[in-house]
């Protein structure tokens, strides 16, 4: 090789990544190590494949997986090649090359065949959000030519160096940032204690006293406290001998180190944090601009460790007074900014709820607070102060003229021009007068757009009409004055036609004001920004779920995120934004849900990335996917005593509806229709109550719908997504004031959220060959034995036949068959599953939701409980889904809406569920669902109709003075419906009833 060096290429990497742990409170609880998650992809494709060529002259460059270049130098220390490298955007590849025995340094003419070596290094660079430490291991064996495709010239060598620093990146000591903070930036105005800190902060050496964070490394922790004294070599390598030859690099702004340490048993990680120090001390209101802006800096130069502490003095310090005024709100809404996205540089996921609630209020306080930057609130106070001094002045005058038109006509000479005089400045101040009356009537709320051009345009016609007057009691005056100058009358003249004048001109010249002004567009302004800021600060929820890789951990993050939810929902709503407010409101549930049918249905995006999910909901794509929903849909949204409602028709425009409502009244309906659904036997009291309660949610929940919203056609499916409890109300039977059931009126569907629809929209391609226009298929599982729980369902299975002869085709499962091993098997087939079995829900979080189960037949390899965090795995082709047991609907209400078998069901491929809200009676339940299936598959309705038809036949058969609406109610259609085509209406059928 002309030139001599090694040149060496890594296989597989073994990578573990050091991240900081925080407690609850937000506080950083100390270090750990972990195995890359599926968000951490990236680094392995980093390291796979790393080219390194390290020549005789000390140089060293190289290739990472990826692409990016590498340089810097190597040295031999201790029977060890050390190395350290760095890339063009700071990031650092540091290791030490065990060479194989037998291999020697680079030298001149030297051949790299055979060369090789163990290398343990340790990366520091760009995570996902903030930087990422890590320990990678990996061999290196020799290569054949250059690195590929690697050109040196733009990377610096390590060392200080100048330039920016790439968002998100914590730049290693001898890259752009990691110097220190421009002092320079300071204002004069800083206090000694600012001078002190940030002089403090400016530190990237080495030197110092050091605790252990990670590393098997007692012995050596006690040197290091005792105070580390190190000699850095060109900014980067330490050599220290407590380490046995290895070296430490500061990893994460000044307080963080990380290096390697050589142990008996191998080179083993170290991660080091200084010794903490006492914290400067006499900051006051006055330093809050200046730490503000620190932090800021720090920020920008990526150390978000030091920024976050500094940033949270401040905002601590803002806390002691209330805001000053819109600029002061401004700040602290940036400050705000500025702390998340430190929490999420370093992984402290604890602090973001509330620091978002924190911004979301900010946001508020700056749209609808006292200091809110209001363009036509501002634009008629200064209309209304002018108006208000105009009429004052000519009411004065108006007085001054009734006395002197009283003392003229004492005189002997008395003048008739007094009258005229005095009626002028009369009609003047009475019509300044009612202008400012009507001024302050007019709503001083930030009003939307076109309400605000309206008014201004009234304002306009008042300010025009008051001209007018005061303009002609102007010209009668000119005409009619004295004619001798000098005298009192003629001065009195002059004054009241002066004053009027001037009255004139000030009136057009507020005109011109509240025209430039245009308060309609300013306000169109203020929405948008609104708009933007909440969609932005929503994103920051998103991001914060893409970045968690168990299902739990997202459902619990949305969780913690929703009283910032209700803020946005609440603010864009007052606001008078009700499409944004809707596409708030879908951000704040099954987001969880969402990313696992996204990642049933198609890979991530950019796995490059390891960017997941099934990506953030945007107002624009919520409009289109409602364009597209054949529906019309009704969302729900509950905050504290508030109701919101969406309400859209197919087609239509969406209408928001807001109702102050008692929340508790409304939790205690729902818990009470589900105990009194759960009563075995019932008397006329309990069916009584039971009327009284679904009256009272009907009330609440339904007739605040505007009329004309909701198709007339009672077989016309409605979208009904719930919110927290309403996921417990059965919607088919709500009661309006007459008595009569929603199911009469309206065919229902739920669904957890809307944006869940893609998900459940598969194309063409996955439809079924039934679906082209073959019959539905059944597989079907029914009373299992022996049954694992429950009493044998044996007259389900004796009659079973009135639901099966309704098929062309079907495959009936009964006993010890219907068993998981069974359902293996089967679940691959046909268009329609059934099971006709028990089942129990966890009803809360405090339990484990996904041990919701169906009962099957156990066997060998099996309990026969199918609990639902196995349901997914199962392969399901079937595109309906019938769960006919108890309470399969139910389980623990959050954020991704019910947690139980149906998310797990409808996560596993259908397009449509039929499951139940509470227990449910086995003669009832087949009676519905062979109904149901006449519906279906004699008369050709869609599955949503078909159950409609079969819920509204039940209740008409229950004698009036006998309603048991939860016999038929428990049942409801979660998800949009069946790819599976119903046979045409005309297609000749045989009706086959139910077998009682």
């Amino acid at each position: 090789m002309a030139g001599g060096g090694w040149n060496l290429i890594g296989h597989v990497p073994a990578i573990v990544i050091a991240e900081p742990v925080y407690s609850a409170d937000g506080g950083r609880a100390g270090w750990r190590e972990t195995a890359p998650r599926p968000r951490d992809a990236f680094l392995t494709r980093l390291f796979t494949g790393l080219e390194l060529r390290l020549r005789p002259d000390g140089s060293a460059e190289g290739r990472l997986g990826t692409g990016t270049p590498l340089a810097g130098t190597w040295r031999p220390h201790a029977g060890h090649v050390l190395v350290t490298t760095q890339a063009g955007d700071g990031s650092t590849l540091d290791g030490c090359l065990t060479t194989d025995a037998g291999a020697a340094v680079p030298r001149a003419g030297a051949e790299s065949a055979g060369a090789g070596g163990e290398f343990d290094a340790v990366y520091t660079g760009r995570g996902r959000v903030g930087g990422v430490v890590a320990h990678v291991r990996q061999r290196l064996a020799a290569h054949d030519g250059p690195p590929g495709n690697t050109s040196t010239s733009h990377v610096p060598p390590p060392g200080p160096s100048s330039g920016s620093v790439p968002s998100g990146h914590v730049p290693p000591p001898g890259s752009p940032g990691a110097a220190g903070v421009d002092e320079s930036v300071a204002g004069v105005d800083e206090s000694a204690a600012v001078r002190e800190l940030t002089t403090r902060l400016s530190r990237s050496s080495l030197r110092g006293r050091w605790r252990r964070a990670l590393g098997p490394v007692d012995d050596l922790v006690e040197g290091l406290v005792e105070g580390l004294v190190v000699t850095e070599l060109d900014g980067s390598l330490v050599g220290v001998e407590a380490l046995g030859g290895g070296f430490l690099r500061l990893a994460r702004g000044p307080d963080v180190a990380a290096g390697l340490a050589l142990r008996p048993g191998g080179w083993a990680f170290v991660l080091l944090v200084r010794d903490d120090e006492a914290p400067p001390t006499g900051f006051t209101a006055e330093d809050r601009p200046a730490l503000r802006r620190l932090g800021a800096d720090l920020l920008a130069a990526g150390r978000h460790a030091q920024a976050a502490p500094v940033l949270d003095l401040a905002a601590e310090l803002y806390g002691h007074d209330p805001p000053r005024g819109a600029s002061d709100l401004i700040d602290r809404l940036g400050l705000c900014d500025a702390r998340i996205r430190c929490a999420f540089a370093g992984s402290a996921y604890a602090r973001l709820p509330g620091l978002l609630v924190a911004a979301a209020e900010s946001r508020r306080d700056l749209t609808l607070g006292p200091y809110a930057f209001n363009p036509w609130l501002d634009a008629l106070r200064f209309i209304g102060s002018s108006a208000e001094a105009l009429n004052e002045t000519l009411a004065q005058l108006a007085g001054l003229t009734g006395a002197y038109r009283r003392r003229q006509r004492r005189g002997p000479d008395g003048s008739p021009g007094s009258d005229a005089l005095h009626a002028a400045a009369r009609e003047s101040a009475e019509a300044t007068g009612s202008l400012c009356a009507a001024l302050r009537e007019i709503g001083s709320h930030l009003d939307d757009p076109v309400t605000v051009e309206a008014l201004s345009e009234h304002v306009d016609g008042l300010l025009s009409g008051c001209g007018e007057t005061l303009g002609a009691a102007a010209r009668r005056l000119a005409s009619s004055g004295p004619r001798d100058g000098g005298t009192e009358a003629s001065r009195a003249h002059e004054t009241v036609a002066l004053a009027i004048g001037d009255g004139v001109e000030t009136l057009a010249l507020l005109r011109t004001h509240l025209r430039r002004a245009d308060p309609a567009s300013a306000a169109r302004f203020v929405r948008e920004q609104a708009r933007q800021a909440a969609h932005v600060t929503a994103g920051y929820v998103e991001t914060w779920r893409a970045m968690l890789d168990d299902a739990w951990e997202k459902i619990l993050s949305t969780d913690l995120a929703l009283p910032f939810y209700e803020r946005m929902v609440t603010l864009l709503l007052d606001l008078e934004l009700p499409e944004d407010a809707l596409a708030v409101s879908e951000m704040s549930r099954a987001r969880a849900f969402a990313d696992a049918l996204h990642a049933a249905g198609e890979p991530a995006e950019d796995p490059a990335l390891g960017l997941g999910g099934a990506g953030p909901v945007s107002r624009a794509a919520l409009l289109d996917l409602l364009t597209l929903h054949e529906a019309a849909v009704v969302e729900y949204f509950l905050t504290g005593d508030l109701l919101a409602l969406w309400v859209r028709p197919r087609g239509g425009p969406v209408t928001s509806v807001t109702r102050r409502i008692d929340r508790a009244r409304l939790s205690e309906d729902v818990a009470e229709y589900g105990r009194l659904a759960r009563t075995p036997r019932h008397d006329a009291r309990s069916r009584a109550a039971m009327a009284e309660v679904l009256s009272r949610l009907g009330a609440v929940l339904w007739d605040v719908i505007p009329d004309g919203l909701l198709p007339d056609d009672p077989d016309e499916p409605v979208t009904v997504v719930p919110h927290a409890e309403l996921f417990r109300v059965p919607f088919a039977a709500l009661r309006d004031a007459s008595g009569a059931y929603l199911v009469e009126r309206h065919a229902i569907r739920v669904l957890p959220a809307l944006a869940l629809t893609p998900g459940l929209t598969p194309g063409p391609a996955a439809a079924s060959p039934q679906a082209a226009g073959g019959r539905p298929t059944l597989v079907a599982l029914v009373n299992p034995s022996p049954m694992a729980e429950g009493a044998p369902l044996d007259w389900t299975e004796r009659r079973f036949d009135a639901i099966t002869s309704l098929y062309g085709e079907h495959v009936l499962h009964t006993g010890p068959a219907a068993g998981m091993a069974t359902l293996r098997e089967v679940a691959g087939q046909g268009t329609v599953l059934y099971f006709g079995t028990h089942a129990r829900a966890v009803p809360d979080l405090h339990g484990d939701p996904l041990a919701s189960y169906l009962v099957l037949a156990p066997s060998a390899d099996h309990d026969g409980i199918l609990r639902a965090r196995e349901v997914p795995d199962l392969g399901i082709a079937a595109d309906l889904v019938i769960l006919a047991a108890c309470e399969t609907g139910a389980g623990a209400v959050s954020a991704d809406g019910i947690i139980g078998l149906s998310r797990a069901f409808l996560t596993a491929g259908p397009t449509g569920l039929i499951t139940t809200l509470h227990p449910v009676g086995e003669r009832a339940s087949l009676e519905l669902m062979a109904d149901f299936h006449e519906a279906w598959l004699l008369d050709g309705r869609e599955p949503v109709s078909a159950l409609r038809h079969a819920q509204a036949r039940a209740a008409s058969a229950q004698r009036p003075s006998a309603q048991e609406p939860h016999l038929w109610a428990a049942f409801t259609f979660f998800g949009l419906g069946s790819r599976t085509r119903p046979p045409s209406r005309s297609e000749p059928r045989t009706r086959k009833a139910a077998q009682a």
